[in-house]
């Protein structure tokens, strides 16, 4: 990764913006829930675009793999600089500041400081937010102040401090230069190191900021606060819970139903039922076989296809009168310049290369025509088959109705030993509840034993409890009063400032200059009069401007009109081509309409051959096989007088064959045993094994973590000692320069205060 190889075709500036948005397409869409770094470099899809080359895709591969590996470095570092600017850094750049973080701390020394100006300043990424990245990655006190300890909690306090932050603070007289750029890129100036900016360069003398000197205004007055009673008083236990029981309100429910039920009963008389003509009806028999036959035709309906004719479209006798606006004659004349644009071309085209594209749409036609011509046939084999396919399903099921006659007469068979098992298993489970319920009963008594011992505990508990807060709610008193005190005395403070007197000053004069040495200084009125003079020009300015643009806008009406007139025109030509596709259409329907009328009918001629040919194979197998049938009829006759010995000896060599399989069964079964038995052991052996690995394991984790956390909590403390300190010192400073600008520069030695107060003396 010591370099980085480019495309001849591309800019360097370009290949680098180019790399970085592939390595922040791959960080984006990972997936490490899905797949392993490796695999998705292979699988990747913005990887294989055919622009990049071994090195580039190497260089990607090295980049995401960096990443990943220092995943939570990283993390820790882009999430901390976002939080300290964010008014600079993009959260929808978080993968560009990840990507050029792992490249300025881990890979600068391979990558070499001109390689990677290229990649700051190829323009992927808000020029500002570069800047203040490298501000901060090579600033020693804030990497210290804010991600520093972070750092610590997963990484050696000497490897933060040598291979990282040192290690890129020694690169930071060579970066010098490409901070500058970047700065320069990002604000359109650069400072020096002390806060000036570079020589050779003119600095504009800046106007200091200063306060108004506006009246101070009262404090208001603090009313004091008022006494809160903290006492808390349960209210009284209502009567009317003593009143009502459980019972009474069920009482009430079965009145109330009963009552309901009654007056619903009341609503009603038996001369309110329906009385339907249905119960007159006296053919029903005919009905119902009129709604069959409709049930059955509707069924019946989809079975086959008849499709409905296409409704007749009805010429209008007139051409319509539209009427169009600017927007429908620019949309229409920009549409007629693509026609003409793509004439040219075809034109220019034909010219060029002395042939145009008809001979390619007449190979297209034949090829389209070819396909529909198999498709026809592929239809039409479907067909014979799906008739020859219904014979065979036929002859499935009635062999599967068979089949299922015999699994049938099994399964009642196993149902019924089911039944026998279950009577015997439910008689089992009887028995133990009987024996659960002996044992629960002897358990009752004990249960009344422990709630007595578990009611005297909690009373215990509860004195207890009601004793401490007893002892708490006198000491919350007390810390009470002590604050009420602290309050007056803030407010008798309050209302002793307030009676300090206030001082006046003069009110402001408006056509007095400022004095105060500023460019282009002058006083109110003669701003209002100079804003008076510039809005009259902007009058003047305004009048012109809008002459020209009534001027503009009557030649684009005239402009328009031509076009309007020129559209009309290419419409009417337009509109008789039209005519003349639309009949060459009609007459090439018409004959498709024919071919495939002569077609179909071939089809049905061939299906019927094909489908009595295979009639007639069923019937020469049907005779087949009953000459067959016929045949091992006879045979059976002759082999029916030596039926008992064959079954004799049939079930002698059952017999042994089940004593052999019987061997077999039992020295299997000692064997699985013995086995099981071997493997239960070491099994055994090896959990114990590896719960000591480890407890071992676990413990010298134990022992790493916690000189780690002391090591990085010993860090923490003196880094915290140290910003105390500094701020400490800070604020002792900002005190002590403070109260210098008060005894050099307060209120009474101000020059602008002198002079006026010399000017009233004078005029007095």
């Amino acid at each position: 990764m010591s370099g980085v190889a480019k495309d001849a075709t591309m800019d360097p500036g370009e290949h680098c913006s180019f790399l970085l948005k592939k390595c922040v397409k791959v960080i984006e869409t990972f997936d490490p829930k899905k797949t392993t770094v490796d695999a998705y470099m292979e699988d990747a899809p913005c990887l294989k675009d055919k622009k990049l080359g071994d090195t580039e895709l190497k260089f990607i591969h090295q980049v995401f793999y960096g990443c990943m590996r220092y995943q939570k470095f990283l993390k820790l570092f882009v999430t901390s600089f976002m939080y300290k600017c964010p008014a600079t850094a993009l959260r929808a750049e978080q993968n560009i500041y990840l990507v050029l973080a792992y490249l300025l701390f881990f890979r600068l020394e391979e990558l070499t400081v001109p390689e990677f100006r290229q990649f700051l300043i190829c323009g992927y990424g808000a020029p500002p937010a570069i800047n203040a990245l490298m501000q901060y990655a090579l600033s020693v006190e804030e990497l210290e102040k804010w991600v520093k300890v972070e750092w610590c909690k997963f990484y050696d306090v000497d490897y933060v401090e040598q291979d990282i932050i040192a290690k890129l603070q020694s690169f930071k007289e060579e970066l010098q230069a490409t901070v500058d750029e970047v700065e320069f890129r990002a604000t359109g100036t650069v400072k020096a190191a002390d806060g000036t900016g570079l020589p050779g360069k003119s600095e504009r003398k800046l106007t200091e900021i200063k306060p108004f000197n506006l009246t101070q205004p009262r404090p208001r007055l603090i009313p004091e606060p008022d006494v809160i009673s903290r006492q808390v008083k349960a209210q009284p236990v209502p009567t009317s819970i003593h009143k009502n029981s459980l019972g009474k309100v069920e009482e009430q429910k079965k009145k109330k139903l009963q009552e309901e039920k009654v007056k619903v009963m009341a609503k009603y008389d038996e001369a309110d039922h329906f009385n339907l003509e249905t119960a007159h009806r006296r053919d029903h028999e005919a009905a119902f076989d009129e709604l069959k036959k409709q049930v059955e035709s509707e069924r019946m309906a989809e079975c086959t296809f008849v499709p409905k004719t296409a409704k007749k479209v009805v010429a209008t006798s007139e051409d319509a009168t539209v009427r169009h606006n600017a927007a429908s004659v620019l949309r229409e004349d920009a549409l007629v310049k693509q026609k003409q644009a793509k004439e040219y071309q075809a034109l220019k085209r034909y010219e060029e290369d002395l042939h145009d594209s008809s001979q390619f749409y007449t190979w297209q036609e034949k090829m389209k025509e070819k396909d529909h011509t198999e498709e026809e046939m592929r239809v039409r084999q479907r067909i014979l088959e799906m008739q020859l396919s219904r014979e065979v399903a036929m002859d499935a099921y009635e062999s599967a109705v068979r089949k299922k006659h015999i699994l049938a007469e099994h399964q009642r068979e196993e149902l019924q030993l089911e039944l026998d098992m279950q009577d015997k298993m439910r008689e089992y489970e009887m028995g133990e509840k009987k024996q659960l319920v002996e044992e629960t009963k002897e358990d009752r008594e004990r249960a009344r034993l422990a709630e007595q011992d578990v009611l005297k505990d909690r009373l215990q508990n509860a004195e207890n409890m009601r004793k401490e807060r007893e002892v708490d709610a006198e000491r919350k008193k007390k810390e009470d009063e002590q604050e009420m005190a602290k309050k007056k005395d803030l407010i008798r403070q309050i209302r002793a400032l307030e009676k300090v007197p206030v001082e006046k000053f003069k009110m402001f004069d408006p056509a007095e200059p400022p004095c105060q040495g500023l460019l282009d200084e002058m006083s109110l009125a003669e701003l209002r009069e100079r804003l008076r003079i510039v809005e009259a020009q902007r009058e003047k300015e305004l009048d012109a401007k809008r002459e020209r643009q009534l001027a503009r806008k009557l030649e684009k009406q005239e402009e328009l009109t031509e076009k309007a007139e020129m559209l009309a025109k290419v419409r009417e030509r337009a509109r008789e081509e039209q005519q003349q596709r639309h009949e060459q259409t009609r007459r090439q329907k018409i004959l498709e309409e024919e071919q495939k009328q002569r077609h179909r009918e071939k089809c049905i001629i061939e299906v019927a051959e094909k489908l009595q040919l295979k009639k007639r194979q069923k019937k020469e197998e049907e005779q087949r096989l009953k000459l067959e049938l016929k045949e091992i009829a006879t045979k059976r006759q002759f082999l029916a007088a030596n039926a008992e010995m064959v079954e004799a000896k049939a079930q002698a060599e059952q017999q042994s064959g089940l004593d052999r399989e019987a061997q077999k069964r039992q020295k299997t079964t000692l064997i699985e045993q013995r086995k099981r038995h071997q493997i239960k052991i070491s099994e055994v052996q090896r959990r114990r094994d590896n719960q000591d690995r480890d407890i071992q394991e676990y413990k010298t984790m134990q022992q790493t973590v916690t000189a780690r956390m002391d090591r990085a909590k010993a860090a923490d403390l003196a880094l915290k000692e140290e910003i105390r300190q500094s701020v400490q010192s800070a604020r002792n400073i900002q005190r002590v320069v403070a109260k210098r600008n008060v005894s050099e520069f307060g209120h009474s030695s101000n020059a602008y205060m002198s002079r006026i107060q010399n000017r009233m003396a004078t005029s007095c």
